[in-house]
């Protein structure tokens, strides 16, 4: 019984460490480092490092510090937009990359504020505005399939 649990141990420490390499080697790569947070929120709380990838109509978010094989918050590109900007902190910039500044987006009802550079503003937004209507897109089908499994599961 004891070797049964010392190779179960043995193979979730494996397992998570291939998640680790996986999000760490995979993702890293390939997407551009932000600092995110939702509001409303106060002082430095509640802001966390990652990355963020644009796939197709959506910007993926992926915490720096989580495990999970998929995206930690998922913004789609016909809900999201940019509502203002402003500098950071003292308190933020001790934390921030310098030259970073805030971006206040709206998804929904929902606000978030994301720390980036000029550059990841820029492509953002370009991102945005490049969208196509929506009256002009057909419906992918797959596409609401999964949003609608994805808000069951919420």
């Amino acid at each position: 019984m004891g070797d049964i649990a010392v190779w179960l141990v043995v193979a979730l420490v494996g397992i998570v460490l291939a998640l680790a390499a996986w999000r760490f080697f995979g993702l890293r790569s390939r997407g551009t480092t932000v600092v995110l947070r939702p509001l409303p929120a106060s002082g430095t709380h509640g802001w966390r490092h990652g990355l963020v990838r644009y796939e197709g109509e959506e910007l993926r978010y992926y915490k720096l510090r989580s495990l999970a094989p998929v995206a930690d918050v998922i913004f789609d590109r016909q809900a999201l937009h940019l509502a203002s900007h402003r500098d950071m902190s003292a308190r933020e910039a001790s934390f921030m990359a310098e030259g970073s500044r805030i971006v206040v987006m709206e998804h929904g009802n929902e606000q978030w504020e994301v720390a980036v550079d000029m550059r990841t503003e820029m492509a953002l937004r370009a991102w945005l505005e490049s969208a196509p209507d929506v009256r002009q897109e057909r419906p992918n089908y797959r596409v609401l399939k999964r949003r609608i499994t994805h808000l069951r599961r919420r």
